[in-house]
């Protein structure tokens, strides 16, 4: 389950932030910074956010076909 959620919140902020990558000024502004929290419905349909994870590591795997 642990690793659905991953992938779902990858997928989620890949989608958020969109393909673009935020120019050198942003970056340096979200360096260091906690991400933005959001809410997802995991495959069971229950609501996760990402701030309930808070502490914990959490792994984001962004991936896409072409």
């Amino acid at each position: 389950m642990k690793r659905n959620m991953y992938g779902i919140f990858g997928v989620a902020l890949f989608m958020a932030v969109g393909c673009q990558m935020p120019d050198q000024k942003l970056q340096q502004q979200m360096i260091g910074k906690p991400a933005p929290d959001f809410e997802l419905t995991a495959l069971d349909g229950k609501k996760v956010r990402l701030s309930s994870y808070r502490g914990k590591p959490v792994m984001l795997t962004f991936w896409g076909h072409g």
